[in-house]
């Protein structure tokens, strides 16, 4: 299995400059919110993506782990399910 899926919401709309910067990462605009979901291998890499963030002057309002469909014939995941 991948590493796991996280969301990301974002105060206000990331401009195309840095999202360009942000690789590995979706983006969707919601409610004057953005979007990125990303799989990050582990908790130092996504603190690490917060940092980078914080770095863009950008406002995190929420990061919350996600449970992905899984590619069919393969297990689906749950939050906690170790690889």
């Amino acid at each position: 299995m991948g590493a796991p899926t996280y969301e990301v919401r974002l105060e206000g709309e990331v401009p195309p400059s840095v999202l360009d910067q942000l690789t590995d990462v979706h983006m969707a605009g919601q409610e004057l919110r953005t979007v990125l979901t990303g799989d990050f291998e582990d908790q130092a890499a996504l603190y690490g993506f917060l940092h980078r963030l914080r770095d863009f002057g950008l406002s995190v309002v929420e990061v919350r782990r996600v449970t992905v469909e899984p590619e069919p014939g393969e297990p689906e995941q749950e939050p906690g399910d170790k690889e």
